[in-house]
């Protein structure tokens, strides 16, 4: 066998090394998201400090604004406002948050990503001292955001609290932007698992040293 048949078959079969990696990652993303989906089903939520809203939607506001109306919190953050939006901004988009917009919530400007929105979180949860908290969000959304605020704020409660339809719905009525994000959800669910993991690995491991 010449030296140019060796390195055809060696790099074939690094090839098919990666393509295996790649698939077993993507399988288990998939399957990790969906079985965090399924523990997030609509749960009923009495009472918490407080709420946070990860922007993306009209029904995210809507939805947040009956914690309000029902008692269940008295107090929400929404986080990832963009560029100068303010409160009656957000007003005009979802009417149900006038009654509440002098005295109970809060608007977080500087998240571009859910990452960004759990380091909002994580800073006005602290700073209010809550101890309980509701995460609102679409539902295919909620198992990534959960992951993202709990590696932040691992002391505190936090309920899923699904804005807008069921993904199931989502999926035969949604538009095509919507389906497409819920596609990519798992893939992202998968790598901010990855790299939180990481980065507590080597937190770890710093604190020992």
């Amino acid at each position: 066998m010449d030296l140019a048949m060796k390195r055809s078959i060696s790099m074939k079969r690094f090839f098919y090394i990666v393509l295996f990696f790649i698939l077993t990652f993507l399988s288990v993303g998939f399957v990790s998201y969906f079985s965090a989906l399924a523990r997030y089903n609509q749960v009923e939520i009495t009472s918490v400090d407080g709420a946070i809203v990860l922007t993306g939607g009209p029904d995210r506001l809507t939805d947040a604004a009956r914690l309000l109306s029902t008692g269940v919190t008295k107090h929400l953050l929404i986080s990832g406002v963009g560029g100068r939006a303010d409160l009656d901004d957000l007003v005009r988009v979802a009417p149900s948050l006038a009654p509440y917009s002098s005295c109970c919530v809060d608007l977080g400007h500087q998240a571009q990503n859910t990452r960004g929105n759990a380091e909002e979180a994580a800073l006005w949860a602290r700073d209010k001292n809550y101890k309980s908290l509701a995460i609102v969000t679409a539902g295919f959304h909620l198992p990534r955001a959960m992951l993202e605020v709990r590696a932040l704020l691992p002391d505190r409660t936090l309920y899923p609290y699904r804005a807008g339809l069921p993904i199931r719905e989502q999926l035969f009525y949604g538009r095509f932007s919507t389906l497409y994000a819920i596609a990519l959800e798992p893939i992202k669910y998968m790598a901010a698992l990855v790299r939180i993991n990481i980065s507590k690995r080597l937190s770890d491991v710093a604190n020992l040293g």
